[in-house]
């Protein structure tokens, strides 16, 4: 069993304007760094070390990770391609309400298969979990106490898929609203097969590419 402490990556000023960061390269803003703060007071009011710290090489969660590694007495941290932020193509950049208002089909019903959903020129949720699985599979057989740090919606894919558990459709584009900045997630490994395992997708017919959707309408 391995103890997986996923921390929510800091804010940026793309969080408080609520636009889609997928993998945009952005630091933490002011609010970002009182976060990063209150991630380590938590992790110390647990008593938590960790063994290893794995993060994508962007901001901001490498910014968060180092941030943590410091006060954690230099604990190594690992950049990884793999754990970089989902690749949300042409919606990267723009606000969640506009997305929102170009596919409201998509959005309204909430009945569409999240783990199809893919932006155009990106890539969608189970895809994301594919290449998390190579490298987080791994990591979970070599620590018994490890750090992910992810932004959203990358924190909502790590978290979902070692709940066994799918996400409302909603959460492909900014993730889950959580107040939560760090979680204890305990687990033997991270499969792909689990991520939205527990309820079946909706009928829609065949998968379909958001452009293709938008198409439809």
């Amino acid at each position: 069993m391995s103890t997986v402490i996923l921390i929510r990556a800091g804010s940026t000023d793309y969080d408080e304007q609520h636009r889609v960061l997928g993998t945009l390269d952005m630091p933490v803003n002011n609010r970002g760094v009182e976060q990063i703060r209150e991630i380590n007071g938590q992790l110390a009011a647990k008593g938590i070390k960790l063994q290893a710290i794995l993060t994508s090489p962007e901001d901001p969660a490498c910014g968060t990770a180092h941030a943590v590694a410091e006060v954690q007495g230099g604990v190594k941290v690992k950049e990884m391609d793999e754990l970089r932020n989902v690749n949300q193509g042409l919606w990267q950049g723009l606000p969640e309400s506009d997305i929102r208002k170009r596919f409201p089909r998509l959005f309204k019903s909430g009945k569409e298969d999240v783990t199809a959903i893919c932006p155009p020129e990106g890539e969608t949720l189970s895809d994301a979990c594919q290449r998390l699985e190579r490298v987080l599979s791994k990591a979970m057989r070599k620590y018994d106490v490890l750090a992910v740090v992810a932004p959203e919606p990358l924190a909502t894919v790590i978290r979902c898929t070692l709940q066994h558990r799918r996400p409302h459709v909603t959460a492909c584009l900014c993730g889950e609203e959580s107040n939560e900045l760090v979680q204890i997630l305990e687990s033997t490994t991270f499969e792909a097969a689990h991520f939205a395992a527990v309820e079946e997708p909706q009928p829609v017919g065949a998968a379909q590419s958001v452009g293709e959707m938008e198409n439809d309408r």
